[in-house]
Parts: C-alpha cells; sequence; structure tokens
C-alpha cells in the first residue's frame, strides 16, 4: 500500500511530539512514574502539543510537497501533448534545496518548448511544401493504408475517398508492384515505373521510409506528371522524322533527273524539262533551309527585332500590293478596309510585313478561283487589330490547334504541291511573339478562315 509523503511527515511529527513529552518527564523525575506521566495537567499538555505539532506538519508537509506537486501537474499538461505555462511555475524560497530541481524542471520545459515549436514549425513547412507541389505525393504504412496525400495526386488521380489503399491506387494505375520488395529495399533505392492515365503520361517513383532505428515505416509514392515532356519529346521526334522526309524527297527527285540527264541520250527538250523539275527542287529545298535558319535563330533568340514606329495604313497598302498580282491570277478579289485616324504601331517593320504576306499569300492559295479577301485594320485598346478573312477551303476543328506545329499540314499532299514547306505558320507565330503581338485563327470548313493578329500601339 503506497503512503503519501504528507502522511509520512505528519505521523513522525506526533511520533516526534510524544518522544519528546515521554522524554522530558522521564529526565525531569528521573524515575519513571506513571502516574506523573499520565497525570490529566500532563495529557492537557501532550494533547496541545500534538495538535500544535500536526498544525506546524501540515503546513510544512505542504511546503515540501507544493513543488513537487507543481512538478506532477506540469508533467500531466506534458503527456496530454500541451506545454505548461513556465511563468507560473515559481521557486520555493521557505526551502532553498528545491531551488536547484525546480531550475532544472524549468529548464527541462523551455527546452521540451523550443523543441516542440521548431517541430510544429518544421511540420507546417513540410505540409505547405507538399501541397503545392506539383508532384503528387502519398505515403502508405506497412498495412497498405494512405497515411499521407497531398492535393496534386488526388487532383492526378481524380481520388477523393481516402480510405484507399496502395493495392486499389495501383489497380487505378494498372501497375504491379510488390509493396514487401519495395518496402525493404535498401535505403536511397527506389523503382520507377512509367504509365498512362486517362490523356496523362505519369512517373511513378516508389520508394521505401525509414524511422530513426532505421526500420520501415511504409512506402512513399511519387506522381509526376510527364505530359508535356512525352509530348515534346514526340514532337522532336516528328520534327526530325519531317526534316528528313521534306530533305528526302526533292533530293531523291533532283538525283534521278540529274542520272537520267547524265546517261545521256536525251533530246535537247527531254533536258530542259528535267533541268527545271532539278532546278524547282533545289529552290524548294533552299527555302525549307532557310526557313529551317530562320526559326532556330528565333529558338536562340539570335534575331535582332528593330522595333519602331510604323504606319498601320502604309505598311497594309505596301504589302496588298506585292500580292496583288498573285491574287489576279486567281482571279481574286482583294479589298482593304482601315478605320479613320488609324494609331501606329511600334515593331519590326520587315517582320510584320512578312507575317501579313505569309497570311495574306495562304488565303490566295486555300481560296478557289474567284474569291473574296478582306483585310481589316482598326484600334483596339492599346493595340492595333490586323484581320484576314476569305471565303476559301476552310480549316477542319480538329486541326485549329495544331496550326502552329513545324511541319504540320491540314492537307500534306495539297501543301507540298503547293509547294509549301510546312513552317510558314510556325515563323508567323515566332515572329508574332516576338513582337509582343497576338495570333489567332479561326476557321470552318468550306466557308472560310478568319485570322486576327494585333500589335502594341507603343513600347510595351
Amino acid at each position: 500500500m503506497k503512503v503519501s509523503m504528507k502522511k509520512i511527515i505528519r505521523a513522525m511529527s506526533i511520533i516526534m511530539v510524544v518522544i519528546v513529552y515521554i522524554t522530558t518527564i522521564i529526565l525531569s523525575g528521573s524515575i519513571i512514574d506513571t502516574d506523573k506521566i499520565f497525570s490529566k495537567n500532563n495529557i492537557i499538555v501532550l494533547v496541545i502539543f500534538t495538535i500544535i505539532s500536526y498544525i506546524l506538519s501540515v503546513i510544512v508537509s505542504n511546503k515540501i510537497v507544493s513543488p513537487l506537486k507543481k512538478i506532477e501537474k506540469g508533467m500531466k499538461v506534458v503527456s496530454e501533448g500541451k506545454l505548461p505555462d513556465i511563468s507560473r511555475i515559481k521557486d520555493s524560497d521557505e526551502f532553498p534545496e528545491y531551488h536547484e530541481l525546480m531550475d532544472a524542471y524549468v529548464s527541462m520545459l523551455k527546452v521540451i518548448k523550443k523543441n516542440t515549436f521548431d517541430l510544429n514549425s518544421q511540420q507546417s513547412k513540410t505540409e505547405i511544401i507538399l501541397e503545392h507541389m506539383a508532384d503528387g505525393v502519398m505515403a502508405f504504412s506497412t498495412t497498405k493504408e494512405i497515411v499521407h496525400m497531398n492535393k496534386s495526386a488526388m487532383r492526378m488521380l481524380n481520388i477523393t475517398n481516402e480510405d484507399e489503399s496502395f493495392d486499389t491506387i495501383c489497380q487505378r494505375l494498372k501497375l504491379n508492384v510488390d509493396f514487401s520488395k519495395v518496402m525493404y529495399l535498401p535505403n536511397y533505392q527506389s523503382v520507377e515505373i512509367k504509365t498512362e492515365l486517362g490523356e496523362l503520361a505519369l512517373s511513378i517513383v516508389f520508394a521505401p521510409f525509414f524511422s530513426d532505428e532505421l526500420s520501415p515505416m511504409g512506402i512513399i509514392m511519387i506522381i509526376r506528371n510527364i505530359t508535356d515532356s512525352v509530348q515534346t519529346d514526340n514532337v522532336r521526334k516528328e520534327f526530325v522524322a519531317n526534316v528528313s522526309h521534306e530533305l528526302k524527297t526533292p533530293l531523291t527527285s533532283i538525283r534521278g533527273y540529274s542520272e537520267t540527264i547524265m546517261n545521256g541520250d536525251l533530246t535537247y527538250q527531254e533536258i530542259l524539262r528535267f533541268s527545271k523539275v532539278i532546278n524547282q527542287e533545289a529552290n524548294r529545298m533552299s527555302r525549307l533551309v532557310s526557313d529551317l535558319l530562320q526559326l532556330s535563330k528565333m529558338d536562340y533568340n539570335k534575331v535582332n527585332w528593330n522595333k519602331t514606329t510604323l504606319n498601320t495604313v502604309d505598311i497594309l497598302k505596301n504589302v496588298c500590293e506585292k500580292v496583288r498580282f498573285e491574287a489576279e491570277e486567281k482571279k481574286h478579289k482583294l479589298e482593304l478596309i482601315c478605320a479613320e485616324n488609324m494609331p501606329t504601331i511600334y515593331a519590326d517593320k520587315d517582320s510584320v510585313q512578312q507575317i501579313i504576306i505569309n497570311i495574306l499569300t495562304n488565303s490566295i492559295k486555300y481560296t478557289p478561283e474567284g474569291g473574296l479577301i478582306r483585310i481589316y485594320a482598326g484600334p483596339i485598346e492599346n493595340r492595333v487589330y490586323i484581320k484576314v478573312i476569305d471565303n476559301g477551303i476552310g480549316i477542319p476543328q480538329k486541326d485549329l490547334g495544331r496550326l502552329f506545329e513545324r511541319f504540320y499540314r491540314v492537307d500534306k499532299a495539297r501543301s507540298r504541291k503547293m509547294g509549301g514547306t510546312g513552317l510558314g505558320l510556325s515563323i508567323v507565330k515566332e515572329m508574332v511573339d516576338g513582337n509582343n503581338g497576338t495570333i489567332n485563327i479561326d476557321s470552318k470548313l468550306n466557308e472560310g478562315t478568319e485570322v486576327t493578329i494585333t500589335f502594341p500601339t507603343k513600347k510595351e
């Protein structure tokens, strides 16, 4: 049975009073006299001393035990995950022996408070970082349950129920992953798997995480959206294939016709006809190489844009004159409509002319004979818009989003027949961006196309 310190102190105080009383009586009488010891007066004195002793023992015991009670209450608060108010913990002036104990206790609480603050701060930072990561992060316990999942993971996997487990997530991603093998991988080892989920291309990394004693605590799964990089890689591969094809086709023609000429036995007319084909294919290759070099310069920011204030109406009239002969050959009607008090634009003159010429040339090419091509121009906020509208063959809706891709053609056979390289609109887009402009193409199949370009009216 446990006995409290207060009871022990009080009992000892009473015992000491009785012992002192009996000792005093014995010493005063030299001989033990029972009647004297237990006389009425002595009993009264003994009771009084006992009561006084008990009161003093209560006071002393409270003084002794009080600091220990404070420590006990403080430790209970700490065990509940909270921290006591250190400012309310005071030393006992009556018992200096407790000073060192209280100082050590207060120092311990300060260390705990600091460590708790640092831990909470670090945890808060970690949670903020995880929640704002572009990559999805999921943590699974040793029982395969989800213990953490950030918003990116929920968004990419379209998960709203946190009751899902490692197995259900792997089924959703069509992955065959052995949980035990991953969890017992050596430290700093991981497994990476690429997969697809709908239109997303994902890179999934599985890695174990450990406790301070380096015992496995579960698995971290990092989900990275690599759709853009996969698409970029595909575009690069397609670009290389297209360049190879575009160069191989004219080279094949040049080599074939030149070998035929070299073999002899040809009439002058045949040699002239073959030479004309060779010249056409060489010019086609020259245009392709020239366009590629121009795009390369723009990609590496090696183009010096000589931007200045330009008269919009003069630019448009000049461009219309340059393409008028080409339009008249196909019996197109070319109209220029400009608003009054047209503001100037701030851009590079040569590139602006090339942009509008490329757009008009496309309209002339892909509009059947006798078509109508209108050029509108006017102010819009702090910019100038230039709109080219034709009633040509139009562009299918599915192709509109890819028109500015390099070598992309809506009708490949027809584009090559007309001498196009498939880079015209790519160059136009780069030039528009280089002049802080915008371009938008809207079209309906067999009805016509509308191209809207804007340029700034002043330096941005």
